[in-house]
């Protein structure tokens, strides 16, 4: 039994040894196999014929406006005439391989595209490597690289042509060939976009010169009620200090002397208006230039004194009214045809004060009081 048990232990190593041996002795017979692959595509992608220029619609899902990526908004262009770069080439291949692209197909690093951030889609152009000379025609049909600020990245197939597979980048010229690409439609959604941009703007700009206006206009009434407050304080300020300024004797206060100017001109001019029109109602003619100061009565002549042409003029009391403007001159009328001998006084009545005696005479009027 031991004999046996050694027998089938040294059977298991053996077989365990043989395995081993076995798998190290395929290891070598792989690596040709994986050196085949890389040189057969590398081979593949030298043999790829540059695509020819041509026009070909925009794409509908990799021409938006704008759009955002890790946080950073790029703008597509609208047009790719007279596009001109020159910035740092990159290129990526099987880790993005069959994956789908921004204008919808599947990448495919055997073919000779591109991707670039802002060009339209599809859009062709030629690369040129500044380090070594190489230029390689490409169509761009995918958005990026988002990193860093490099300008493009290409596929596989277009840095082996270019000669950069090693160094990963390279610095580079880019530009764009006709037939270029054009976006219509974002021309239109833009300049709708533009227009109501301004409008929007100028929206504003007229709200703000409405603010400004309304500012101004505030700060002008303001500005204009202070003063005339300022001026009201002035002017109560004055009126309290005259009213406790002491007199001084002989000068009137200016303030004073202006204050009855103002006071008195108007009433003034109204008081010599109505005087002049009373002094002018109330002037005796010019033939009877003395006003009697009572009624005025004609005494009947004496006997004796028929034959003189003589009258006797009795002026009554002052008291009982004074003598009427038409008997003064029917007195004055008389007396210039008569002579002029004075009458004697006769008394009116018992009672009466003593009266005034006038002769009247040619061309002169006397008045004399007893």
């Amino acid at each position: 039994m031991i004999v046996m048990v050694n027998f089938w232990s040294r059977a298991l190593i053996g077989a365990s040894l043989a395995g081993a041996l076995a798998s190290c002795s395929s290891v070598p017979d792989q690596q040709p196999v994986a050196s085949s692959s890389v040189e057969a595509a590398l081979a593949t992608a030298l043999a790829v014929d540059e695509p020819v220029p041509q026009f070909e619609p925009p794409s509908r899902s990799g021409n938006p406006d704008t759009y955002v990526v890790f946080g950073r908004r790029y703008r597509v262009k609208d047009s790719s005439e007279g596009y001109r770069e020159t910035g740092t080439a990159s290129w990526y291949g099987w880790d993005f391989h069959g994956r789908k692209t921004s204008s919808g197909p599947p990448f495919n690093m055997f073919e000779l595209s591109a991707a670039h951030k802002s060009l339209p889609i599809p859009t062709y152009v030629r690369v040129t490597n500044l380090e070594n000379g190489r230029s390689i025609v490409v169509k761009v049909n995918d958005r990026g690289p988002f990193i860093d600020d490099r300008a493009i990245d290409l596929s596989y197939a277009a840095a082996a042509r270019l000669d950069m597979l090693e160094q990963g980048t390279a610095q580079v010229e880019i530009v764009a060939l006709a037939p270029y690409q054009y976006l219509p439609d974002l021309v239109a959604r833009r300049s709708e976009q533009r227009e109501r941009q301004a409008n929007l703007a100028l929206r504003r700009e007229e709200a703000q010169e409405r603010r400004l206006a309304s500012l101004a206009l505030r700060r002008e009434e303001a500005q204009e009620r202070r003063l005339a407050s300022l001026a009201l304080r002035r002017e109560r300020a004055a009126t309290i200090e005259f009213a406790h300024e002491a007199p001084v004797a002989g000068r009137a206060s200016s303030r004073l002397a202006m204050a009855n100017v103002i006071r008195n001109s108007a009433p003034l001019a109204k008081d010599k208006a109505k005087f002049a029109e009373r002094t002018v109602a109330a002037a005796p003619s010019a033939k009877a230039k003395v006003k009697p100061t009572g009624r005025v009565v004609v005494a009947k002549p004496v006997a004796k004194d028929k034959g003189k042409a003589n009258d006797r003029v009795v002026v009554a009391s002052a008291g009982k009214g004074r003598m009427k403007s038409s008997e003064h001159a029917e007195v004055v009328a008389k007396g210039k045809a008569k002579s002029s001998e004075p009458v004697a006084a006769a008394p009116v009545g018992k009672g009466h004060p003593p009266v005034r005696v006038a002769s009247v005479r040619s061309g002169r009027s006397r008045i004399a009081a007893d």
